[in-house]
């Protein structure tokens, strides 16, 4: 796709209104998409946020939040359906650009595909949101082997691989965020979700560390840990807690998350559970509290999978 800003002529800009408005349904999303969206003018003005897993639960709710406060938008996932309606909505809503790129974040090349998308658009991006994620529940020994490098390369390779490509023109310009969205999982380890929580304790270790790296140099960096959500994250996956926690809105996940980052807080826990297995964390020894996730989690009678 070419520059989505670059200017038209009336008579060309004539043929892809009237292209667009003959065809119906997917067709013509897609077709907008790509030719009719990028007539829009871009105002400097307004900021450029890209957001990855933005086709559903607490990314879509990162869209609907930023594009609110007016945020132009890159929207990245794999299910273009979901994507080209949510940008859609987003544009007549708020009046803002917000286009999307289908990508799967799980592919080797996927960090520089979505660095060159986000540079086609805008030469800086504001605001760089890594949401995707996926959870795998049971016994690690049973795990398909493919499965659990997929979720090494989405929640680790691809994250670490895009914050390298984003940060260093953050740096430059003395402006900029970044979020990485991680799990109250990733404070202890849980059994039958282990490989899921390590990943997420690295997204929290790795994204502190780079916090005070960047400390008073004009980026924020943070690591969002959403407890308990509603999303299809839990029945997809065919997860069930013996005692779940209270479920949290994604919005109001979002709303703390983009509260704190205004205050360049690293870490965000945005639930009351969150702040308890915390305190816990630092109170019990690391044993029993394993022994409690343990409890607290119920062995699925199936190995399950889900793509938030």
């Amino acid at each position: 796709m070419g520059s989505p800003y670059r200017e038209r002529n009336p008579w060309v800009k004539g043929c892809l209104m009237r292209r667009c408005h003959a065809l119906t349904g997917d067709k013509r999303t897609d077709y907008c998409q790509r030719h009719v969206n990028p007539m829009r003018q871009a105002d400097p003005a307004r900021p450029f946020a890209v957001i990855t897993g933005a086709s559903r639960g607490i990314g879509a709710a990162y869209a609907r939040a930023l594009a609110a406060r007016r945020y132009d938008l890159l929207l990245v996932a794999r299910d273009r359906g979901r994507l080209a309606h949510l940008a859609q909505e987003l544009t007549a809503r708020h009046g803002i650009i917000a286009e999307y790129e289908v990508v799967d974040l799980a592919q080797a090349d996927a960090a520089h595909r979505l660095y060159a998308a986000a540079r086609v658009r805008r030469a800086a991006t504001d605001l760089l949101v890594n949401n995707a994620g996926f959870g795998l529940f049971g016994d690690f020994a049973n795990q398909p082997m493919s499965r659990i490098q997929t979720m090494l390369r989405l929640h680790v390779v691809t994250i670490v691989e895009t914050v390298r490509l984003f940060l260093p023109s953050m740096l430059e310009r003395g402006a900029g965020g970044i979020i990485n969205v991680s799990s109250v999982a990733g404070l202890l380890p849980v059994p039958y979700l282990a490989e899921y929580a390590a990943t997420k304790a690295f997204l929290i270790s790795f994204t502190t560390a780079l916090a005070e790296e960047v400390r008073g140099r004009g980026v924020r960096i943070q690591v969002c840990c959403p407890g308990s959500t509603k999303t299809d994250f839990h029945e997809s996956g065919g997860f069930r807690p013996r005692n779940p926690a209270p479920l949290q809105s994604p919005d109001i996940v979002v709303a703390v998350s983009l509260a704190r980052l205004q205050r360049d807080t690293p870490v965000v826990l945005t639930s009351w559970t969150g702040r308890g297995v915390a305190a816990a964390t630092r109170l019990l020894p690391s044993r029993l509290l394993t022994r409690l996730a343990a409890a607290v989690m119920k062995r699925p009678p199936t190995n399950g999978n889900c793509q938030p």
